[in-house]
């Protein structure tokens, strides 16, 4: 999900009027913050993933469901209040991303658990990324259209998927 969102919002405007101080604020306020890195861990790697998806899985979606909503609706609508919520478009996209394919996770496994290990792993990721990734190589990276260590992030990513994807089958059977 990351690659994807780094990918997509590659190409949502940095500049112009209203872009352009937003982002600039945006990456001012995560320079700022993670210059605490022990409260910035905590708060992205472990609150964040347990409260967010108590609200926006366990009573946002798990609510409407019960409502007997349709299920893409209810996942697509819960996605769309939980990307807002990070209050910028880049942000957006990948809360928008995540939250639809946790969203999914939930619908299948009713699982608060797996949606909160989810949300842990994929901020995890991002803030290993963040910290080890140096500023200089990763816009580089960027410029050049290419996320440096691509493969080595993809390949992870598909064996984790993989795994993922037959635990969720065995535990359905």
């Amino acid at each position: 999900m990351i690659i994807i969102n780094e990918y997509i919002s590659f190409f949502l405007p940095k500049e112009g009027p209203v872009f352009e101080n937003m982002y600039k604020e945006l990456e001012k306020f995560l320079i700022e913050e993670s210059k605490n890195r022990i409260p910035f861990i905590l708060t992205t790697v472990l609150l964040a993933p347990i409260f967010e998806e108590i609200l926006f899985r366990g009573i946002i979606l798990n609510g409407m469901l019960n409502n007997k909503i349709h299920p893409i609706k209810a996942i697509l609508f819960s996605s769309f209040l939980f990307g807002i919520t990070h209050m910028n478009p880049w942000q957006f996209v990948g809360g928008l991303l995540i939250g639809s394919f946790i969203g999914f996770v939930y619908f299948v496994t009713s699982s608060i658990i797996n949606c909160i290990l989810l949300h842990f792993f994929n901020n995890f990721l991002a803030i290993f990324i963040m910290f080890f990734i140096s500023k200089s190589e990763y816009h580089h990276s960027l410029d050049n259209n290419v996320v440096p260590n691509f493969w080595i992030i993809l390949v992870i990513s598909i064996i984790v998927i993989a795994m993922g994807s037959l635990l969720l089958k065995k535990r359905k059977t």
